[in-house]
């Protein structure tokens, strides 16, 4: 059985009303429409709902049971929708994706901006590497994302700030006094390196390449406070970009930037080209925007 809420409503419209005429004025409709969309329940339910004379059209006993029904549902379905509205504006849901070391260092920030204009706001957060962040955004899984420049046309991106990256060492190491430093001077010394498949790892890697630096790493692994530890605890140096330091405590490591060349990652805000954000996920765009300009990370791009 086939028979939608539209066609029950214009069913009680007609069903309260003096005639079909009556009924599409409210409606809206045409008085053809009404009686065709009167025909086709009929014609479902195998019921005559109207006795129709020269002079009058009256509901039968089957149409008087069923108009008391589409009553019911029509004012049901009314009612569940306006609720799901008027929550929907009371608690609207978000979704945003960031590269992890944003996500720690900004996105408190951001969600208590978000708060302030919705503070019962839910929000779905997507601490994921580069490549995964555009795609949540692509396929309208998340609403917004903070990572790199996207490849393709499919996603609009708005520069937010550069991320430069520095080197981590143990504090009284022997290039703990020198700021800042060469790409070249990490030679002598093992190196902690992240795994291949992140970001970081390719940047770092181009970084040597531009320095004309071959250093195999002595360790290498999948999460950024992983590798600290290995360098807090004596055993290597590594490269990380600033954000990342929201991440993990610094004792026992010194931080040097590092140069020739220097190398830094573009970070921006993420969204699907050709698409207006909703309310909510506008005001956490421009919370995030906020979060960047109090961290202080200068525009990409800038000097």
């Amino acid at each position: 059985m086939n028979i939608t809420v539209r066609q029950l409503e214009v069913f009680a419209a007609a069903a309260r009303a003096p005639s079909f005429t009556e009924a599409a004025g409210q409606l809206g409709i045409s008085q053809p429409a009404l009686s065709e969309t009167i025909r086709r329940i009929e014609q479902e339910l195998g019921l005559r709902l109207f006795e129709r004379t020269t002079r009058k059209v009256a509901l039968t006993a089957d149409g008087r049971a069923l108009a008391g029904l589409a009553e019911e549902v029509v004012r049901d379905v009314r009612s569940g929708l306006k609720d799901l509205a008027e929550r929907g504006a009371r608690r609207p849901r978000i979704a945003i994706a960031l590269l992890p070391s944003v996500a720690a260092a900004i996105l408190p920030q951001a969600v208590a901006g978000l708060r302030a204009h919705y503070p019962e706001a839910e929000v779905s957060v997507f601490d994921v590497l580069h490549e995964r962040a555009a795609a949540l955004v692509e396929e309208g899984v998340a609403d917004v994302a903070v990572t790199m420049r996207p490849a393709g046309d499919a996603l609009a991106f708005e520069p937010l700030g550069s991320d430069r990256v520095h080197l981590l060492m143990p504090k009284g190491h022997p290039l703990a006094g020198r700021n800042p430093l060469p790409w070249a001077a990490l030679a002598p010394f093992p190196f902690v390196a992240l795994a291949r498949t992140t970001s970081v790892r390719r940047m770092v890697d181009n970084a040597m390449a531009a320095a004309d630096l071959a250093l195999a790493p002595r360790y290498e692994v999948e999460q950024i406070p992983s590798a600290v530890a290995l360098v807090a605890a004596g055993l290597g140096i590594t490269a990380l970009p600033e954000l990342t330091f929201a991440m993990f405590p610094r004792k026992g490591v010194a931080v040097r930037p590092l140069q020739a060349p220097v190398v830094a990652r573009g970070l921006g805000l993420i969204t699907r080209a050709g698409r207006e954000l909703p309310p909510a996920a506008t005001a956490l765009a421009a919370a995030v925007r906020a979060a960047f300009r109090s961290a202080g990370i200068e525009r990409a791009g800038a000097p």
